[in-house]
């Protein structure tokens, strides 16, 4: 074995002298890569002379396709061109024609004018001798419609009067005619009689104004008396006793607004005393509640407006930790949300309800708020009776809930509702 392994030995000896130098490999090796650079940029530089031509090529194609496009649209211009050249050489022969017909047209046309000339002269003295005529006629007219005018206005005035003495004469008959009436139907006689009816002399000058107002004055008189009522002594008993019977009634109503302002006024002041006490106590929960939930800060309620508790109203001041005192309105959306928390819970503590269903109040909650409100949650169900159910989708609410109820929808078109007891699966998840 000894021997056989000294063979080994010496034969990788002999192998190993009979390899060549490692740095003449590494010699021939930086040769090789660098003959390999030298060719590999060779043949960048052979494409990028190729791809050169071949832009070249290309473009001398294209500009000579455009040169020949070019070339076609000169001889289509020189075609144009010859045409309206062709066309020009034409009118102008016709021009030249027209121009040899004309000629002969100025003195035509001076001696047409010089007659068109003589006749206007002419018309003009006619005209002006019509304008006369017609002036003369015109004054004629004017004359003979002022004389019309004049005559329909006299015989208008004449119809007028005759239409007034006709409705004068009427008027009159109609007043014999009422007064014949009159007569008979108040003195039983005609008028004719009617002076010796009443023991006036015929002859004695009589003034019809001063007889006819103390006609009317007797007649309103005896108009005033009117009939005998015979049932007035009835009627005076029944007004006295209506008359009892209203003041009666009257001081009823007196008494009866006088205890009815001394309820109101009770109510009141019970209502002022009990607003107090409930506004008190709301505000001490409140300050509580709010120092809580943002972890200091302060806050309060006051009555504005008025001095009267039942008139005034109410306003949140809230301090958060790091700002100002200011109103509810000028807080942002989650400070809003936690202050709004604080003074439902604050209610619910001064007068609690079987019953509260609070409705995505913590939407506008970042976590650690959404922390603080489950705390303050959890004690309030400790301190109260009351049982709350929360509508959320947030997953730290429902987290800390006792049972969750939901909807899913297994089947498509069929709602289910699902329902988990977290407090029973801690209790399973403790017992195992």
């Amino acid at each position: 074995m000894l021997g056989a392994a000294r063979d080994a030995v010496s034969a990788a000896e002999r192998s190993l002298g009979a390899l060549p130098d490692s740095a003449a490999i590494e010699h021939e090796v930086e040769a090789a890569r660098l003959t390999a650079a030298g060719a590999a940029s060779a043949v960048a530089d052979k494409r990028a002379e190729a791809a050169t031509k071949a832009r070249e090529t290309a473009a001398d194609r294209e500009r000579s396709s455009a040169a020949g496009r070019e070339q076609a649209e000169w001889r289509k211009r020189q075609a144009d061109a010859e045409q309206r050249l062709a066309s020009a050489i034409e009118r102008q022969k016709q021009q030249a024609a027209e121009r040899a017909e004309l000629q002969q047209e100025p003195s035509e046309l001076d001696s047409k004018i010089a007659e068109l000339e003589h006749a206007n002269d002419h018309s003009q003295a006619r005209v002006g001798e019509a304008a006369v005529a017609e002036r003369e006629t015109e004054e004629a007219v004017a004359a003979a419609a002022q004389q019309v005018a004049a005559a329909n206005e006299s015989s208008a005035d004449t119809r007028e009067r005759r239409a007034a003495a006709a409705a004068r004469a009427e008027a009159q008959q109609a007043r014999s005619a009422e007064f014949a009436r009159a007569a008979v139907e108040k003195f039983e006689c005609v008028p004719q009689r009617l002076p010796e009816k009443l023991g006036f002399d015929a002859e004695q000058p009589r003034n019809g104004d001063e007889e006819a107002a103390t006609l009317d004055r007797l007649t309103g008189e005896r108009e005033r008396i009117g009939p005998v009522n015979l049932v007035a002594e009835q009627e005076l008993a029944e007004i006295d006793a209506a008359r009892n019977r209203g003041a009666e009634e009257a001081e009823e109503l007196t008494q009866a607004i006088h205890r009815l302002r001394g309820s109101i006024g009770n109510l009141n002041r019970e209502g002022r005393v009990r607003l107090l006490e409930a506004y008190e106590k709301v505000d001490a929960h409140f300050r509580r509640l709010f120092t809580t939930l943002f972890e200091g800060g302060q806050a309060h309620l006051e009555l504005v407006e008025s001095e009267d508790p039942l008139e005034a109203g109410l306003e949140i001041m809230a301090q958060p930790p790091g700002k100002r005192l200011s109103t509810l309105t000028l807080l942002s959306g989650g400070e809003q949300a936690l202050t709004a928390i604080a003074l439902i819970f604050a209610l619910f503590l001064t007068n609690p309800a079987p019953i509260c269903v609070l409705d995505e109040v913590d939407a506008p909650l970042d976590d650690a708020n959404v922390e603080r409100f489950c705390e303050l949650l959890h004690r309030m169900t400790e301190e109260t009776d009351t049982r709350y159910l929360i509508v959320t989708h947030n997953a730290v609410t429902m987290s800390r809930m006792d049972r969750l109820y939901g909807v899913t929808m297994i089947e498509k078109g069929v709602s289910r509702l699902v329902s988990v007891d977290l407090g029973g699966a801690e209790t399973l998840l403790a017992a195992e």
